[in-house]
């Protein structure tokens, strides 16, 4: 097992390549070959926008919003479980909302009662990866043992039935083989439509607020239930928001469903 690459790393590997891409630019430049050069540079931003926008298909297909024809949209929930995960499931079931879950399998392991209860309660449960590590400069192999051991810990913990087969890459950042390795294990992409930036711990109101702000129909909003880093944080102001954003959506008159159920939405 490699160590998990985190944001930082991904980053400055990116800078490497950029600067790396702009130096053969250049020479190609000056010895006349300029259609060389263009393609170079236009290679290192082909890879930067893929890598780092989540949504984009440049680096192979993303489903993050659903319908807008119909009232509904959807509650996710990554890097869990953790201490915080049991109170969003008690918000969820008080407001009688079906919730998406992106369970990272070193958490599933750490937490199997967690992943079981959520199982039980009817939510979703979908990939996260193993370890949270950014996948941008990882092969498929790689990708696919990723997927395998989360999806090995999920099913001990909740069953063979319990994953779906969506995943969402570690902060939405996606490298060329990342996709393949996806595609290959038999997953989907999934992204999401709003981020309300709950793991800055702006407040309980304000993540209230930004999700109202978002909540249209066909909306995919990401929250977190854990620290994808750091195992066993807890995210107390996401938790006790989620009256509040059940509230919101109740009266804008949206149905919150799961990511699935939202994508059908016919």
């Amino acid at each position: 097992m490699s160590t998990p690459m985190n944001k930082s790393q991904v980053i400055a590997g990116t800078i490497g390549v950029c600067a790396a891409a702009l130096g053969l630019a250049g020479r190609a430049r000056s010895t006349g070959h300029t259609a060389a050069a263009a393609g170079v540079l236009a290679g290192a931003a082909w890879f930067t926008a893929g890598a780092f926008a989540a949504n984009t298909p440049i680096m192979g297909p993303v489903a993050a919003t659903g319908p807008g024809d119909r009232p509904r949209a959807a509650l996710t929930f990554d890097d869990g479980p953790g201490p915080s995960t049991p109170a969003v499931l008690e918000a969820l079931e008080a407001a009688g909302v079906r919730a998406t879950f992106f369970v990272l399998g070193a958490h599933a392991v750490r937490y199997p009662e967690i992943v079981r209860r959520i199982h039980e309660a009817g939510h979703q449960i979908a990939s996260h990866g193993f370890d949270h590590g950014i996948l941008v400069f990882r092969g498929v192999r790689h990708v696919r043992d990723q997927l395998s051991r989360t999806e090995a810990a999920i099913n001990d913990a909740a069953g063979a039935d319990a994953i779906s087969p969506w995943f969402r890459a570690p902060h939405g950042f996606r490298g060329p083989a990342t996709w393949i390795g996806v595609r290959s294990a038999g997953y989907r992409m999934a992204g999401w439509t709003a981020g309300v930036f709950d793991t800055a711990e702006p407040g309980v109101q304000t993540i209230v607020d930004r999700c109202d702000a978002a909540l249209r129909p066909g909306t995919v909003v990401l929250l977190h239930d854990a620290d994808g880093w750091r195992t066993g944080r807890a995210r107390p102001q996401t938790a006790m928001a989620l009256p509040g954003i059940c509230e919101a959506a109740r009266r804008r008159g949206i149905e919150l469903v799961t990511f699935t159920d939202l994508l059908e939405t016919a």
